[in-house]
């Protein structure tokens, strides 16, 4: 099989595994920084919008990345789809964070659902990743003239 019909293919998978875990890691500190805010302490609300304004970036990251790297390694269809739904969703989430309200009925959730679907990128990569090492791993070795 190719990389363009290999059923787990991802781009820079290394990278996306990497990215993708640092994305839920920050997201559950956000998710603490909100405990801290639902519990009084209005200190954490800074912290929980910068820090919100700065996530976008890892999921952008990731995309960049899936497109620079397509050429050497192509994204399945749903791989390079995962990235850009994350990359929205981060953005919708940030958006209806700043907004406040009655737009946090859809921010906290939208929240959730972006670490359910980072989580799953960073799965795939982390299997794609793998798989890559092994088949390295079994190439044939040229033997060298002592």
């Amino acid at each position: 099989m190719t990389a363009h019909t290999h059923p787990r293919s991802v781009a820079a998978p290394r990278v996306t595994a990497a990215l993708a875990g640092l994305f839920v890691l920050v997201v559950l500190a956000q998710a603490a920084f909100a405990g801290g805010l639902a519990g009084g302490h209005h200190m954490w609300l800074s912290w929980h919008e910068n820090v919100g304004d700065l996530l976008v970036v890892l999921p952008l990251a990731s995309l960049i990345a899936g497109l620079a790297f397509r050429r050497r390694q192509a994204d399945t269809t749903a791989m390079m789809a995962s990235r850009v739904t994350l990359v929205v969703l981060v953005v919708a989430v940030v958006a209806t964070g700043h907004a406040g309200g009655g737009w946090l009925a859809f921010h906290i959730p939208a929240a959730v659902a972006t670490v359910g679907l980072a989580t799953r990128q960073a799965m795939i990569a982390h299997r794609a990743a793998r798989e890559a090492s092994a088949s390295i791993k079994h190439l044939p070795q040229k033997e060298t003239a002592s």
